[in-house]
């Protein structure tokens, strides 16, 4: 029964550890990207055109959003627990609308820059819900294996989520041309929007990283967990041979001794 459970447990650990190497995967080049928008946004506004217009900006969105969606499957189901479940469930939703949205954009000929801007919006929305979930899922499973601290790092960067997530509002809400109709529209950007703008895509980039680096402290914590559950079934393999030892000789003596006596 033992070893039943510690092999499920093992299980589990790996597949928890495939759902956040994927989700590094997915996170890692978005924090590339927002870096250096960030950069061309405070910078040279020639060089943040050419980014949101490059086509590595594309793929980038196209891994952040499969990477995501894998991840957060392998990580749903993966413990009992209903908090884990309900978290790791609403994450795969916003994970399925994500897609869906990228089906969208990918089906409409639209000009380049020139995205919707209410599912450009949307994305933003959800990505600071998620932010939230991931870096309150990856908390949890680095002190389940240990890492008591990670509890702290992660409460602030879900803070940091809250705080983003209301700046982004009242920056859609400013930059919105609401008078147009249906589909809504931005309109010219004045100072306060640019202010609201800046600051948004601060904390977003600044939260991308702090998410990115739990989900890659998860990564590694689960190797370092595996690798020494392997090398404690390693030695409780090594701990059992002279035990069994004797018990070979004996039968060893007993059969070599019969053997001689036939002769």
């Amino acid at each position: 029964m033992f070893e039943f459970e510690r092999d499920q447990i093992r299980k589990t650990y790996q597949l928890c550890r495939i759902g956040f190497f994927l989700l590094t995967i997915a996170l890692l080049p978005a924090c590339i990207l927002s870096l250096l928008a960030m950069v061309g946004l405070l910078g040279d506004r020639q060089f943040f055109n050419q980014i949101f217009d490059s086509p590595w900006t594309q793929w980038v969105y196209t891994v952040s959003v499969w990477g995501s969606l894998v991840g957060a499957m392998m990580l749903w189901g993966r413990w009992d627990h209903k908090s884990w479940q309900r978290r790791t469930g609403l994450l795969l939703v916003m994970c399925l609308v994500d897609l869906v949205v990228w089906f969208m954009d990918r089906g409409e000929n639209q000009a380049p820059g020139h995205p919707d801007w209410f599912r450009l919006n949307l994305g933003q929305a959800l990505g600071w819900a998620e932010f939230a979930l991931l870096a309150s899922l990856s908390g949890d499973y680095l002190v389940h294996l240990g890492l008591s601290q990670a509890e702290d790092s992660a409460r602030s960067t879900r803070s940091l989520a809250a705080t983003g997530a209301v700046i982004w509002l009242l920056k859609f809400c400013e930059l919105t041309n609401w008078d147009g109709g249906w589909p809504l529209r931005p309109r010219n950007r004045n100072m306060h929007g640019m202010l609201l703008l800046l600051g948004s895509e601060l904390i977003w980039t600044i939260t991308l990283i702090q998410v990115t680096a739990l989900v890659i402290a998860a990564l590694r914590q689960s190797n370092r967990t595996l690798a020494e559950m392997e090398s404690e079934d390693h030695d409780h393999e090594l701990l059992r041979f002279p035990a069994e030892s004797p018990r070979q000789d004996v039968l060893s003596t007993a059969q070599s001794q019969g053997f001689g006596r036939e002769l």
